[in-house]
């Protein structure tokens, strides 16, 4: 008798099952091939060891990103030191030295669970004494805690555990502690109940480098800090190299001639004019990312622009475009857009009253002069050249006002005497200015010098007292609809920034800023 499964005999049955074993075992095999290949490739993506070599624009002024918003401060800081929550490429917020997030049912008290084992770089755990001690700080110095939590207060409840009382509920609570600059950095407690409110002169954080060495006027060296892990974390932080080391020059042509030579292995930085030269250099290549928004700034409290008629007269004219590539040169150096916030950033991008952005028309604009009375007077156009890019904004907008009838005085200073001017409100009618980008809109920047703050916290509020972003949204296209009605400022376009990086840096990323701690060096 011959025994059938399924109408096959026993014979073909063992056949088959033999077959399938040969073809299951080539196939484990060709993946065991495939996972060595990709480990193999992985590691040959990432060696280990070496220094990475920078080249940025300025010195630091401190390394304390609790107090200040200068970008240096930030490019440098963020490898050392972390938060208790991160920002992920399109602006969310994850989960840093926090574990675990949880928000009361009215949105007024955050509770953050940190992570336990953390150390810093002086071998101290991190506990609920130096986030409490760290946040609580921040909230009372920097800038956005002074602005945006104003009577809030963050109290340990265990070891691990610290809890934030808000006075409202505001829904960008978390995207403001995740803002790398100025940042909500967690210091050892000891260290905050000393430092001063100019700055900390201890610079310890949990962050995956640690400071070696600073010389002032020359450099600064970080030190991969052994005893760190970002295991468990959805935002991977993976030191490769042995050293940072930050040389400051401010000279551009001396940072593309020593990336170019190979002195540098990143130059931060990079004009649109000398992009085509680095793209022209065999081993190193330009590094395109968001690099913020240019605006021109009407003084609304004094003077001509105080009338809203002005104001449409000089938005109706600009030719957003001859502006752009006047100051960025190609079309991939700068976007055309009306929104305030990149589109990289989704959440709070918005195209509302983009109907009032680039006309570029001469005749609407003499209309609205004709109504806000225009009557030949000479208005002060201040710049400074210290920005390439606002100065030749600055000379465009001139121009243009000029051919519309509007007499201009382009007055040039240097940046710091620029800044003075700008904050006394009987000396200038109007300027340029670049903001650096953001990836919300809870930045007050069209009250910038011109416009009350007053006319812009109701936009601000709203959005603050939404119960989600998604919720929000109504109150973002409101604020974003505000900023074209009213014209605190007009916005050019959104400019892109560039960093020249050689081609055997592996690793090298960009998120409001170039991040460092997961590049490697493969020479």
């Amino acid at each position: 008798m011959i025994l059938t499964i399924g109408g096959m005999t026993l014979k073909q049955v063992k056949v088959k099952w033999l077959l399938f074993i040969v073809i299951a075992l080539f196939v484990a095999g060709c993946s065991n091939n495939q996972a060595s290949s990709e480990n193999k490739s992985t590691s040959a993506a990432q060696k280990d060891g070496g220094t990475l070599n920078i080249a940025f624009q300025s010195e630091p002024t401190t390394l304390d990103p609790q107090i200040t918003g200068n970008s240096s401060v930030k490019d440098a800081a963020r490898n050392i030191y972390e938060g208790l929550v991160i920002f992920d490429s399109k602006g969310n917020v994850e989960p840093d030295l926090a574990e675990k997030i949880d928000i009361s049912d009215d949105k007024k008290v955050y509770t953050f669970q940190l992570r336990k084992g953390v150390k810093f770089h002086n071998g101290k755990e991190m506990t609920a004494d130096d986030a409490e001690a760290s946040i609580n700080r921040w909230i009372k110095l920097s800038s956005l805690g002074k602005t945006n939590f104003v009577g809030a207060q963050v109290k340990k409840t265990g070891d691990y555990t610290v809890e934030l009382h808000l006075k409202t509920p505001n829904v960008n609570t978390l995207a403001l502690l995740a803002d790398p600059i100025p940042a909500a950095a967690i210091f050892p407690k000891e260290i905050i109940e000393k430092a001063p409110a100019e700055g900390a002169t201890e610079f310890v954080g949990t962050g995956p480098f640690k400071l070696k060495e600073w010389k002032k006027n020359q450099y600064i060296t970080l030190e991969r800090f052994k005893d760190y892990s970002s295991k468990g974390r959805k935002i991977k932080k993976t030191p490769h190299v042995d050293e940072i080391k930050i040389s400051f020059l401010s000279d551009e042509s001396t940072r593309i001639s020593g990336i170019t030579a190979g002195q540098f292995d990143i130059a931060l930085g990079v004009s649109s004019d000398n992009a085509a030269q680095i793209e022209s250099t065999q081993n190193v290549k330009n590094k395109l990312a968001p690099g913020g928004f240019i605006g021109l700034f009407y003084n609304t409290q004094e003077g001509f622009f105080s009338d809203l008629n002005a104001r449409k007269a000089v938005n109706a004219t600009i030719n957003a475009k001859d502006i752009l590539s006047s100051s960025y040169g190609d079309s991939d150096y700068y976007e055309l857009t009306s929104s305030i916030v990149n589109k990289k950033f989704p959440n709070y991008y918005s195209e509302e009253g983009k109907e009032e952005y680039n006309q570029h028309d001469e005749k609407k604009a003499k209309s609205y002069l004709k109504k806000a009375g225009y009557s030949g007077q000479e208005l002060r156009l201040l710049t400074s050249r210290d920005y390439q890019d606002q100065y030749n904004t600055a000379v465009i907008v001139q121009q243009e006002l000029e051919k519309i009838g509007v007499k201009v005085k382009l007055e040039v200073y240097d940046w710091a005497t620029f800044t003075d001017k700008i904050n006394d409100p009987k000396a200038w009618d109007i300027y340029p200015v670049d903001w650096a980008a953001r990836s919300t809109i809870f930045q007050g920047f069209w009250t910038s010098g011109g416009a009350p703050v007053e006319k812009s916290t109701k936009y601000l509020d709203k959005i603050k007292a939404a119960a989600s972003v998604k919720d929000a949204r109504p109150a973002i296209d409101a604020t974003q609809k505000y900023v074209w009605d009213e014209l605190p400022f007009t916005l050019i376009g959104h400019k892109v920034n560039i960093n020249a990086v050689s081609t055997h840096v592996k690793g090298y990323d960009f998120n409001l800023g170039p991040v460092f701690y997961n590049v490697s060096v493969n020479k």
